[in-house]
């Protein structure tokens, strides 16, 4: 939202508040491993999720902000940028209002409305004239940069939100449409076919799924994350590796060399469909290990 210059300030992002929730639990899980007292961080967070539960709840999905003013950003009410990618990703990443069916709900709407064979734009519909109150995001032309592109590094944030919600065939879906692996008309897409892009033209856009921006992202960095901690799901813990696959049913078998401090592990996933979680303690030297999941 545009500058102000009046002493503090009235905008709150429901993407922050999602990211709040989320790191919060580490730094909460940090400090009991490190016996410490906890108590005060998960009141926080617990006071955060009902916050946005009541304020940042728009029916179908997440609001993305209030501006300066007071106004709803990324609702229903507005003409324009009713929804928003960031505040759909984070928050269902920290599973705010799971048990209540928000997080299907929020996903379910970013499939509908701001999904593409080209991946998930920033926003929908497009901006169409200048709003002098959000800035720039609305000086772009349609479908390009924060004005309904598709920026590759937030579309990570989807993604693992479908892996928190149990989703994960629309998971590898959306994990499909942006990598650079899958990507099969270059001709179209022109930029470099092994690197991701800052933006990918959105579907309102004169050449939906041109490439634009490539090497300028931290994109490979989240779809990184998002593949081997989320997808293939083997995550750090503290005393070693859990195993918590999120793959869609094709896929049998998921083979791994992993490098944990100063251990060494080649990994063999096998995939029956049952789902569930494995744990390997951490123990130094090299390490062959089979899962059965």
């Amino acid at each position: 939202t545009t500058e102000n210059n009046t002493e503090g300030s009235k905008a709150e992002s429901l993407m922050i508040a999602g990211q709040f929730v989320f790191c919060g639990r580490q730094y909460a899980e940090l400090l009991e491993h490190l016996g410490k007292d906890a108590s005060k961080v998960r009141e926080a967070i617990a006071k955060m999720e009902q916050t946005v539960e009541k304020y940042g709840w728009d029916g179908e999905w997440f609001l993305r902000a209030y501006d300066y003013y007071g106004g709803k950003i990324g609702s229903n009410e507005n003409a324009e940028g009713k929804i928003f990618i960031e505040s759909q990703g984070w928050c269902t990443m920290a599973g705010i209002g799971k048990d209540k069916g928000l997080c299907d709900k929020a996903l379910d709407s970013v499939k509908k409305m701001m999904d593409c064979e080209h991946g998930i734009v920033l926003n929908n519909p497009a901006y169409t004239r200048y709003y002098i109150e959000y800035g720039e995001i609305s000086s772009y032309p349609q479908g390009y940069k924060e004005n309904a592109g598709i920026f590759c590094h937030n579309n990570p944030w989807i993604i693992i939100g479908e892996v928190v919600d149990g989703r994960a065939d629309d998971a590898w879906e959306h994990y499909c449409k942006i990598s650079p692996a899958f990507i099969k008309d270059q001709q179209l897409h022109k930029v470099e076919p092994y690197v991701y892009c800052q933006m990918v033209a959105g579907k309102d856009a004169a050449k939906p799924g041109e490439g634009k921006n490539s090497w300028l992202t931290g994109t490979a960095a989240w779809n990184w994350y998002a593949a081997t901690q989320w997808l293939i799901g083997i995550k750090p813990e503290y005393d070693g590796l859990s195993i918590e696959p999120s793959l869609p049913s094709e896929i049998k078998t998921v083979k791994v060399h992993r490098i944990f401090r100063d251990a060494e592990y080649d990994i063999t996933v096998n995939l029956s469909g049952k789902g569930g979680k494995h744990f390997i303690p951490y123990s130094p030297g090299k390490h062959t290990i089979t899962v059965n999941i």
